[in-house]
């Protein structure tokens, strides 16, 4: 990536993130809106001058070295780990409109099976692989105009999965845009597919990439509507429809701990709980979203043990084992946090070091004081191997 695309996306990032247009920036800054245009795009500023960075970063309230790119590194090759999703997400979504004949029913076997194999290597933390499955699912799903009927529809819920498969990658590699579109494209296909249940899914994947896009406030305002309109039909739909409103509310309970919302955050987790008792995942996001509140201790306190924490998905041992470093980070135990991350890494390798927000807390644990400890060599290590991902965008991208 060209440095100037670099310093361009990360003040479009920030102006976003504070809730400024480009008007709004290019006023602060005394600049002309097309100014601001061209040097999100990186068409210009091709040296920017310190002068233009600090005032961007005083105007935008953040450090300087928020704008500044990385360091290159001439030894690591430089990989878009999700190219071919972007590829097939820029083709036409709807192919020519259908005839006086019947619509050619399609074998959705191989798509669900490359479905399957997908979510399960999400599941897994097996990141690098999606950029191969997602690609031929929307290929093989691809929507026709007037196609109505059970196998248009059974179609519909195959591409919104595959959609949503896409959105959680780019999650983990921290691109909110392309999180963004898959996952509302995943809502546009999931209506077409008349199943509740996989509305709802697609909800929850829109949310957390909304939190990051637009805001959690406007993530909120979606899942929750999007849980008035669902609940009836997902009550009809058994332990299925259960687990789909409880994952729903999750999704919301760590946007309301985002805005530091603590009795609507509480309110979400215990109807949570309500709508699919004893699901394991409540416990596990409820850590999160102290987290996400600065209740660090409570965080410590909801730690699973190892047994409880070894029937869950490699995945999810990881991201539920950097929650309790940041905990730990946070309450000057870092010699403990720095232990977890380990065991984090142990776990799931890719978890840790593919997305962007979880190789930034490896570096800010090395910044932090502490007495000599026999963790830094350790960690110094784990910051290395972090080191040796790419970095393909801004740091947006929250666990969902």
């Amino acid at each position: 990536m060209h440095t100037v695309t670099g310093i361009g996306r990360r003040i479009a990032y920030w102006r976003v993130r504070r809730g400024l247009t480009q008007a709004e920036f290019a006023r602060l800054m005394g600049r002309s809106v097309r100014w601001v245009e061209d040097v999100e795009a990186g068409h210009r500023q091709a040296d920017p001058r310190l002068s233009v960075l600090t005032r961007a970063a005083r105007v935008l309230h953040i450090g300087i070295d928020r704008l500044l790119p990385e360091e290159p590194n001439p030894e690591q090759h430089v990989h878009d780990p999700l190219g071919a999703v972007r590829a097939a997400l820029r083709r036409a979504d709807i192919a020519p409109a259908a005839g006086p004949e019947p619509v050619r029913r399609i074998d959705l076997a191989m798509p669900r099976r490359e479905l399957s194999y997908g979510w399960t290597a999400y599941t897994a933390a097996d990141y690098g692989c999606l950029d191969r499955v997602v690609p031929p699912v929307l290929a093989a799903t691809v929507p026709i105009a007037g196609a109505v009927g059970p196998d248009a529809c059974a179609r519909a819920a195959v591409r919104s999965a595959a959609l949503g498969l896409a959105s959680a990658a780019a999650q983990v590699f921290g691109d909110a845009d392309l999180a963004w579109r898959a996952a509302d494209r995943a809502i546009t296909s999931a209506g077409h597919s008349g199943d509740a249940v996989v509305l709802a899914r697609a909800a929850h994947r829109l949310t957390g990439a909304m939190a990051w896009h637009e805001g959690a406030g406007a993530a909120v305002e979606f899942a929750l509507g999007a849980e008035t309109d669902l609940a009836s039909a997902l009550d009809l739909r058994g332990r299925a429809g259960r687990a789909a409103l409880r994952t729903l509310r999750l999704g919301a309970a760590l946007a309301t701990a985002r805005l530091g919302d603590r009795p609507a955050t509480r309110d979400l987790l215990e109807g949570a709980e309500r709508a699919d008792p004893g699901a394991i995942q409540v416990p596990l996001y409820r850590v999160t979203a102290h987290v996400l509140l600065g209740e660090y201790a409570r965080a410590v306190a909801g730690r699973f043990t190892p047994d409880a924490l070894a029937v869950l998905p490699r995945g999810r041992q990881a991201r539920h084992l950097i929650d309790l470093a940041r905990a730990l980070a946070a309450l000057g135990r870092r010699g403990e946090a720095v232990g977890a991350l380990l065991e984090a890494e142990a776990a799931a390798a890719q978890e840790i070091r593919c997305r962007p927000p979880n190789r930034r807390f490896v570096q800010e644990i090395l910044r932090l004081d502490s007495p000599a400890d026999g963790d830094e060599s350790r960690l110094r290590a784990l910051a290395a191997r972090c080191a040796g991902y790419g970095s393909w965008g801004p740091e947006r991208a929250w666990i969902m």
